[in-house]
C-alpha cells in the first residue's frame, strides 16, 4: 500500500511541475480583446496551452479517482482489524460449571499466574490487552501502577495462566459454590487471589471464605462472587 500511495505523490508532482512550466495565464485567454491582436501562431501556442492544462486537469482527476480507491480500501481494511481485534475471543484451560472460560476478550479481568525468579507463584488481578494466534494465548497487563506512577507491567500468557473473572452484570447468574469448595478469592483491598475454602453464601450472593493461612484463628471473609474464582488442579 506504501508504494502505491508513492505512486500517487510522484504522478501528482510531476503534473504539477508539468503546469508550471506551462506559465499558462488565464487572463490572456479570457481577455478576448488582447487575443484579436495576436497572431496565428501566438494563438496556435494559446490553444496548446489550453489543451495541454486541459490534459493535466484530467490526469489529476485520474490520479485523484485512483488515489480514493485506495484510501477507501485502507479504510475498509482497518474497519475490518478492528471489528476482528473486537470480536475475537480467547479461552482458559480451566473449565468449570461455576465460571465462563471460553469468553475472554479484550479488555477482560483475568486472574493471572505470575511466576516470579526465587519467588512461589501468584495470581494477581490482570487486563487482557491482546489475543493471540488461536485464543490460548495472551497478552496482559496489570492495571495497578508501578511505585513510580508508570502504568502496570504487560506480561505473555498462555491459556493455563488466566482464569477468567466473571462481568459484574453476569454476577447474578453465577451458581454458588457448595461449602468447603476449595478456590482462589480476591483478597480485600488488594489485586492478588489467594487460596480459600468456600463456608457459604450470602442472601446477596457474596461468598464467605476462610482464607488459607489467614493469621487471625476462625476468621471468615465477605468476597464479591465474581472475584472468587475455581481453583486450578493441584498445589
Amino acid at each position: 500500500m506504501d508504494g502505491q500511495w508513492d505512486i500517487v505523490v510522484s504522478s501528482l508532482q510531476d503534473i504539477f511541475n508539468s503546469n508550471a512550466e506551462l506559465g499558462f495565464d488565464e487572463d490572456k485567454v479570457l481577455a478576448s480583446a488582447k487575443l484579436s491582436s495576436y497572431t496565428k501562431e501566438e494563438l496556435e501556442q494559446v490553444l496548446q496551452d489550453v489543451k495541454d492544462h486541459k490534459e493535466n486537469v484530467d490526469k489529476s482527476r485520474r490520479v485523484l479517482s485512483e488515489a480514493l480507491v485506495h484510501l477507501q480500501n485502507v479504510i475498509t481494511a482497518e474497519t475490518k482489524k478492528k471489528q476482528e481485534v473486537k470480536q475475537k475471543k480467547g479461552r482458559s484451560f480451566w473449565s468449570s460449571p461455576y465460571n465462563g472460560s471460553d469468553n475472554i476478550m479484550v479488555k477482560s479481568e483475568v486472574a493471572f499466574k505470575l511466576r516470579q525468579k526465587g519467588m512461589e507463584p501468584e495470581w494477581i488481578q490482570c487486563e487482557v490487552t491482546r489475543i493471540l494466534g488461536d485464543g490460548t494465548k495472551f497478552e496482559v497487563r496489570d492495571p495497578e501502577p508501578d511505585e513510580h506512577g508508570n502504568p502496570g507491567k504487560t506480561y505473555k500468557a498462555t491459556w493455563k495462566d488466566v482464569i477468567q473473572i466473571p462481568l459484574p452484570e453476569d454476577e447474578d447468574e453465577l451458581a454458588p459454590y457448595p461449602p468447603k469448595t476449595r478456590v482462589l478469592a480476591r483478597y480485600p483491598e488488594t489485586t492478588t487471589f489467594y487460596p480459600a475454602e468456600v463456608t457459604g453464601t450470602k442472601r446477596d450472593g457474596r461468598c464467605r471464605l476462610k482464607f488459607e493461612g489467614e493469621e487471625e484463628e476462625g476468621k471468615e471473609t465477605e468476597v464479591d462472587r465474581r472475584l472468587v474464582l475455581p481453583h486450578p488442579p493441584g498445589k
